[in-house]
């Protein structure tokens, strides 16, 4: 630690300079034990601890730092007693909590006094230091009271070591002692009688430990929760900026809200550790007298109340099949990486929940899993950051985007991540260093955290700050770190200026008084950086706003930063019109925020960005995403980014022959298409009127018998646990979900007969129906059957997504949709631009079609690309989305408003007319004409200019989120106040 314990810090810290030589430590406010207990626990590798009793007021001083000796590994031992009842069961509880190598055991005294205080700390070079005296666990005791504490050293008194180590030993394991469990503590607190405050004096220290209540967004969310429930939605996702407390909103929820009791048995799900110690944290402050249980690698408590389970552990089969269906009534699934979204799904196509809770800070996929998907679809909630911060409850942000000074081409990217001894090395340097510093000393605050790529890195920034006037210390995992809890009290105590961090303080802790964040390394993660970004969001006194000071390089990871900063659509144009407004001043910001961009950093994101009108719009997407994220995205999340994968069709034959082309289906699944193309393909392009088809589809792969057989007994029961877990699904069936017997003669009568054929010989069937046996007519290689029940799963989730979200955004009715190809244009559906004539009963004529303007006798159509690109220049014109009901368009060079076409656009009702908007990206798709999505009517909203006039449309019904970011709307109007 070198000279870390001789830092002057406050009282009350281990920073704090405490003398290691006086045998005496007489309490009081002027020496109290506080400081000489964690001193000496922050350099421990293992304690024993003996109390007469445990209060929370105490506990609390000294549980993070209890918690950081055994995340570094180390032993503890407690010992306390019932004595008088003093001992609180809310402290016994939390210490239950803590995870890793802690033995709890308690003296039943049977009122035989009980009276013990001492403590031993052991070190990693084998010396131990104990002290003894009169000082429990509380706060008066720890902090304030007239406590003598002896020191006893190995130096200096071996043999009274000895003694004292023997001694515990002996009461640790007296036949009096009981070890601490759930079960002990239920019962002691149902007996439990403790003294009155004023005949015990040592509880006066009792603190305020009750929940903070709702803030006003989590009241919002908890009632669009209560309604989606009503509505009959058993799944649903919630979005809150990190700082705004998603797992606070959770617990809450869980206890019941508006006269709804609670949930009884939950399960909280996460992909981190970390996740799971802050979350059982805050559920034991919301419920402080319940069963907490963990289920990870390491500890299993199944039988818990509330349940914290790694994805890692209990998303395998193994593990699932221990638990019945009905076993939680409230599942939280909280943000994970794609790459398990496969485990996540095991997990949620076992249970059946009263409710699936999914919790994320960013709507957007970035590197989270399809956690919508997850949740039929149904987005309950959404507060985004800007929100937040004109609500007050976070802080403004001072943002500054300054260059770096490293080549990061020259720096290995593998596994979507830079290769992290080559990125130490080459951030690791004097010069970048000094320029951290400078930017430090000319634009940061008072309390900083750091955050670094490596330990290396991490050790090798605190050096140089302190070297250079900063008290500065590194944290990380490694074992030359600077004691976790230790580093951030004195941080907060105004006792150092830098904590430097790796992989440390990216999600679930508090923080507030930091006042600047320092991002030192690239982050290839958006949420991760965003997380890093957060950690200074939080209000507190006598701090105006948070500054950022974040390194902008040469990677096309770093454009994830502005994207994220300023919640852009998906694309380089959204990023370059951003960096516009930025350099004209019109970007709107929250009050009190700021974002600056040094011109060279500007200049760094801008030669990082591409030009996608001269490539396919798809294609282009669908690379950048397997940039950014490691991987590509599914035909779902490209179809909630507003590019429909069918398009492919006449390019590739399907989508999958597109992911194949890309180079991105393994040897198993490239066999797999090949041996079920048709099958595929069906499923890929089969009409939908109702959801049954995909149901059904669905039911078989929980059961992993596609291929394969089913009754259909077990099609029914998988078909309603699918429908039942939407409100819109079970809808679509109606009554006959309630009862078994009825689902079934559905089932028979439509999906089923549809699958089959409907008695249509002339049609290829690829399943039969006899006996009550549903069963697939084609088979499988044994190796390729995995991999193509990925590639059904995919085409499904896209084909129900594209379902449900077709309810809410087209106002023709559900019955009519699939019946009306010909009969008129679908909301949101493409169209080449040879086939819109005849959706009005009109004939296609290429001299008269081809332009971007067209009427008829009863319709105008206006046909629009947004990215103009190679087209001629009479056709360039700045049409534009301005929001998600409004679009601005410009006509040809020589309309003016009072010329014959002018006042038909102004009075095209008044005239009978209709105009038709049909939009598309980009003019091409792999060489071939991009179809046009059709938007629906427009009404005349006001006019401006001549030659060409600039018309400001309405639409009927508003572009649906999941196309907002192909249309480019957000460049402009979700920057009007907002980040």
């Amino acid at each position: 630690k070198g000279n870390y314990f001789r830092r002057p810090a406050a009282a009350g810290h281990a920073l704090a300079q405490v003398p290691h030589d006086r045998a005496l430590i007489h309490g009081g406010t002027d020496d109290p034990l506080l400081p000489h207990f964690l001193a000496h626990l922050d350099r421990a590798s293992g304690a024993d601890l003996c109390v007469a009793f445990v209060r929370t007021s105490g506990l609390n001083l000294v549980l993070e730092h209890l918690r950081d000796v055994l995340d570094r590994g180390g032993t503890i031992r407690l010992l306390t007693g019932d004595y008088l009842d003093i001992t609180e069961p809310e402290a016994l509880l939390r210490l239950t909590d803590l995870a890793g190598k802690i033995e709890l055991r308690i003296f039943e005294t049977l009122q035989v006094a009980f009276h013990p205080k001492g403590y031993l700390f052991h070190f990693p070079d084998g010396t131990a230091t104990a002290l003894i005296g009169s000082s429990n666990l509380s706060d008066s005791a720890l902090r304030q009271g007239i406590e003598w504490n002896h020191r006893v050293v190995t130096s200096a008194d071996p043999k009274a070591i000895t003694q004292v180590q023997q001694s515990f030993d002996q009461l640790f394991h007296h036949p009096a002692t009981r070890p601490v469990t759930q079960e002990w503590i239920r019962e002691y607190s149902d007996r439990r009688r403790p003294p009155q405050r004023t005949s015990v004096p040592v509880l006066t220290d009792i603190p305020d430990t009750a929940p903070p209540p709702p803030h006003d967004i989590q009241r919002e969310a908890l009632e669009a929760l209560e309604r989606t429930r009503r509505d009959g939605n058993s799944a649903g996702l919630v979005v809150l900026a990190t700082g705004l407390g998603k797992t606070w909103l959770s617990a809450f929820d869980s206890c019941g809200t508006g006269g709804r009791p609670g949930f009884q048995r939950i399960l909280f799900v996460a992909h981190r550790d970390e996740i799971l110690t802050q979350a059982r944290k805050t559920f034991r402050r919301i419920r402080p007298s319940a069963v907490l249980g963990n289920y990870t690698g390491t500890d299993k408590l199944p039988e818990a109340d509330v349940l914290f389970a790694s994805i890692q552990t209990l998303g395998r089969q193994r593990h699932l099949k221990a638990f019945e269906r009905n076993r939680f009534d409230y599942i939280i699934v909280d943000e994970f990486h794609h790459a398990a979204a496969a485990t996540y799904r095991n997990l949620i196509a076992h249970f059946t929940p009263k409710f699936l809770l999914g919790l994320t800070a960013t709507p957007e996929r970035t590197d989270g899993g399809d956690l919508l998907g997850l949740c039929q679809e149904n987005l309950v909630y959404r507060c985004d950051l800007a929100r937040g911060i004109r609500a007050g409850l976070l802080s403004p942000f001072h943002y500054f985007g300054v260059p770096d000074e490293v080549d990061y081409q020259n720096i290995p990217w593998r596994n979507h991540r830079f290769d992290e001894a080559e990125l130490t090395r080459a951030v690791a340097t004097e010069k970048r260093a000094r320029n951290a510093l400078e930017q430090l000393r000319s634009r940061g605050g008072r309390r900083t955290i750091a955050f670094c790529c490596s330990q290396r890195h991490c050790d090798f920034m605190a050096e140089f700050f302190s070297q250079n006037g900063c008290r500065a210390v590194a944290v990380h995992s490694g074992d030359n770190s600077a004691p976790r809890a230790a580093s951030l009290e004195a941080l907060e105590a105004g006792q150092l200026d830098v904590v430097c961090a790796v992989d440390m303080f990216n999600e679930g802790v508090d923080i507030p008084n930091v006042d600047t964040v320092m991002m030192l390394r690239p982050t290839e993660s958006t949420i991760l950086w965003m997380q890093q970004f957060g950690r200074g969001l939080r209000k507190a006194d006598g701090k105006a706003f948070l500054t950022v000071i974040d390194y902008i390089g040469n990677h096309r990871s770093f454009l994830g930063k502005p994207r994220t900063l300023l919640q852009l659509s998906e694309g380089d144009q959204a990023i370059d019109r951003a960096l516009n407004l930025l350099l004209s001043g019109d970007l709107e910001l929250p009050p009190g925020c700021e974002v600056t961009y040094d011109l060279q950093a500007i200049d760094i994101l801008r030669s990082l960005l591409r030009n996608p009108a001269h490539a396919d719009a798809i294609q282009a997407h669908y690379l950048d995403f397997r940039e950014r994220h490691g991987q590509r995205p599914t035909a779902a999340e490209m179809f909630r980014d507003g590019f429909t994968p069918r398009a492919l069709r006449g390019s590739h034959g399907s989508w999958l022959r597109f992911v194949q082309a890309m180079g991105d289906l393994s040897p198993a699944q490239a066999a797999a298409l090949d041996q079920a193309s048709e099958f595929l393909s069906e499923v890929e392009s089969t009409r939908m009127t109702k959801s049954f088809k995909i149901l059904t589809l669905l039911a078989l792969l929980d059961e992993d018998q596609l291929p394969g057989s089913l009754g259909i007994e077990a099609v029914e029961r998988g078909f309603r646990r699918q429908a039942e877990r939407s409100a819109r699904l079970r809808e679509d069936v109606g009554p006959a979900l309630a009862n078994p017997g009825s689902l079934i003669r559905m089932l028979e009568l439509n999906p089923i007969a549809a699958w089959t054929g409907g008695g249509d010989a002339t049609r290829k069937t690829f399943f039969t129906y006899r006996d009550r046996q549903f069963a697939s007519r084609f088979t499988l290689a044994p190796e390729v059957r995995s991999a193509f029940q990925e590639l059904a799963l995919e085409l499904a989730d896209w084909r129900l997504a594209e379902y449900l979200s077709r309810g809410e955004e087209s106002e023709v009715p559900e019955e009519q949709i699939s019946a009306q190809p010909t009969g008129g244009p679908t909301l949101w559906q493409t169209y080449p631009r040879e086939n819109i004539p005849g959706l009005f009963g009109l004939n296609f004529s290429e001299a008269i079609w081809n332009v971007g303007f067209v009427a008829s006798d009863r319709h105008l159509f206006l046909l629009v690309t947004l990215e103009k690109g190679d087209l001629p220049e009479d056709h360039d014109y700045e049409d534009q989305f301005l929001g998600p009901d409004r679009f601005r368009w410009k006509s040809q060079n020589s309309t003016t408003q009072n010329s014959k076409r002018g006042q038909l656009l102004q009075h095209h009702l008044a005239k009978g007319m209709r105009v038709h908007l049909f939009v598309r990206r980009s003019k091409k798709i792999r060489s071939q004409s991009a179809p046009f999505y059709y938007c629906g009517e427009l009404t005349f909203e006001n006019w401006q200019g001549e030659r060409p006039i600039t018309i400001d449309w309405r639409l009927v019904s508003p572009v649906p989120k999941r196309l907002q970011a192909l249309f480019l709307i957000g460049d402009r109007s979700d920057l009007q106040g907002s980040v």
